[in-house]
């Protein structure tokens, strides 16, 4: 398969930018409406539900970057089996809140998951990212959905160190090719991604590939997901949780990008120092404009 590694279908059709047929589009509109039932039909069911040719839903797998259509159906099996499960994990959170038990048991789980970030990530790791982001000219960080709360704050943090940083925030394929341009050699790209692989940018392997081949840096920041992202960045910070999908807070991730900023202040004082200067002597000039008025 050609498409993005383990796009979900749904989104594989969102960002197709080929030509659709109106058979294939009534034969999407019958898999989107009923995926738990499309998955344990055959290619002939499937054609006869939507009055088509069988001939066109092999067509349609192939045009999407699929091999055939057994290919295809597997794919919308792992989907429905993923939204099976995140109802499921729902369903347990949903329970402890009713409960009552909510407070502690987000405690517990939020201790042991920070308590389990020196399983996986070390200070080398984070040495090495902050010496890639201290050289780069530019950095490029990049996420989706639940991400942009840490990404916002990582920027932030970055900012004030006098690091120059942009953002890209659930942009779709098109558009972010369009924010490439001006990355440069060493330059550095930040990705965030968390609790399954379609929360990575749309795009996600055209991303890493292209900065592969420009010779900037890519860095990935997350939960166990990014682990199975393919093609795989320079440096993987992964933070792995001891009880995966339930009330899952970003303290872990969090953690990692005030280590970052920290070790970035410590090792690069001048730079940060900089950039702290230039930021109070532009808030000096505000608030005197302000009071000038």
């Amino acid at each position: 398969m050609t498409t993005e590694y383990q796009q979900s279908f749904e989104s594989l059709i969102n960002s197709f930018e080929g030509k659709l047929t109106d058979a294939d589009q009534e034969l999407i509109h019958i898999i989107l409406g009923e995926p738990s039932e499309a998955v344990y039909l055959s290619s002939a069911e499937l054609a006869s539900k939507a009055a088509v040719h069988a001939s066109t839903v092999v067509r349609l797998a192939r045009k999407l970057g699929f091999d055939g259509f057994p290919e295809m159906r597997q794919k919308l099996r792992q989907d429905v089996e993923f939204k099976k499960n995140s109802s499921d994990k729902i369903r347990q959170r949903i329970d402890l809140i009713e409960k009552g038990s909510n407070l502690s048991d987000l405690i517990e789980s939020e201790i042991a998951a920070i308590a389990a970030i020196s399983n996986t990530v070390s200070q080398n790791q984070i040495d090495e990212v902050v010496n890639k982001i201290y050289k780069a000219k530019s950095i490029f960080i990049v996420g989706r959905g639940s991400a942009a709360p840490l990404m916002t704050h990582f920027e932030r943090r970055l900012r004030r160190s006098g690091i120059q940083c942009r953002v890209a925030l659930n942009l779709q394929r098109r558009d972010l090719a369009e924010q490439l341009i001006g990355i440069q050699k060493g330059d550095a790209i930040v990705v965030f991604g968390f609790q399954s692989i379609n929360s990575l940018p749309s795009g996600y392997s055209s991303l890493i590939e292209s900065a592969k081949s420009i010779g900037a840096h890519s860095i990935a920041i997350g939960d166990s997901t990014i682990l199975t992202a393919r093609p795989k960045p320079d440096i993987v910070l992964s933070v792995s949780r001891p009880k995966e999908g339930v009330m899952q807070l970003r303290s872990g991730p969090m953690l990692i990008c005030e280590a970052l900023a920290m070790t970035l202040l410590h090792k690069k004082s001048k730079k940060a120092v900089r950039g702290v200067e230039s930021l109070e002597h532009l808030r000096a000039n505000f608030l005197e404009t302000d009071n000038n008025k």
